[in-house]
């Protein structure tokens, strides 16, 4: 598979220490949700940012808001954002 822009903001970015990444996908990961089981495997930061989807967690897939059912494929621009500190 083509890799994938991942983008993150809000407090996320603050979080993660990161606000943009390019990753080759495995052929296994085909949605928004397997997106983040493998973020999530990541562990420390990464398990508490994706091993639950949440209300204040927004995902966009090419700029056009997504649930976590949401297909993607290689060439995608997929952002994670949530702000939830004031």
């Amino acid at each position: 598979m083509n890799p994938v822009t991942l983008l993150y903001f809000g407090d996320l970015m603050a979080q993660l220490l990161i606000g943009r990444e390019t990753l080759r996908l495995p052929l296994s990961v085909k949605d928004v949700a397997g997106l983040m089981k493998l973020l999530a495997m990541r562990g420390g930061d990464w398990q508490k940012a994706f091993g639950a989807p949440r209300a204040s967690l927004r995902v966009t897939i090419n700029k056009k808001d997504a649930d976590f059912a949401a297909p993607i494929q290689g060439g995608d621009e997929i952002a994670f954002i949530e702000s939830v500190s004031l």
